[in-house]
């Protein structure tokens, strides 16, 4: 299958957003390096980054350990997840710097369905990814096809709030 394909059937079992269970399979190189595998039970395998885990290399969750995920981002054969378990996860570090004020305000700004106007920043297609910007906010989109231009203008309706990672989704509107 090629990764576009990958990327497609990926997106489709595992939206960026949703909640996942899971059951960490590796910690390779060792606790306290890169991060570690986690089983979703279908392809492709999780994985947390070693910025979602905590700090303390001895306290990372073992090899059997089961937790609940927020799905982050897609690549080639990889669900990027955070931890939504407070024993597996960073004490300190959000995806999102935004208060708990920051991110009220934000939400109340931007409700889901609002249209906002943003422009491409930066383009990843490996994952068929891209941030577009808008006011103070930067949201990542998935995209098929034909990869949009770094400084195009469009306009994107929210779909959802991220509570645990204080993200906005967007989509581009027809």
């Amino acid at each position: 299958m090629s990764d576009a394909n990958e990327l497609t059937e990926a997106r489709r079992r595992f939206p960026r957003g949703d909640r996942v269970r899971g059951r960490v399979s590796a910690v390779p190189w060792g606790p306290g390096r890169t991060g570690l595998f986690v089983d979703l039970g279908a392809e492709p395998e999780g994985f947390v980054d070693i910025l979602h885990l905590p700090e303390d290399a001895d306290q990372w969750p073992p090899v059997g350990r089961e937790g609940v995920f927020e799905v982050l981002q897609h690549r080639p054969g990889q669900v990027r997840l955070f931890p939504l378990d407070a024993g597996m996860r960073a004490k300190q570090y959000r995806v999102s710097n935004w208060s708990g004020e920051e991110w009220a305000a934000v939400t109340a700004r931007y409700p889901v369905g609002s249209l906002v106007t943003g422009t491409v920043t930066d383009v990843f297609p490996s994952n068929r990814s891209y941030g577009g910007r808008f006011d103070d906010v930067t949201s990542w989109v998935e995209y098929d096809g034909t990869p949009p231009v770094i400084g195009h203008v469009g306009s994107y309706t929210v779909t959802r709030h991220l509570e645990w990672t204080r993200q906005l989704l967007v989509r581009p509107s027809s």
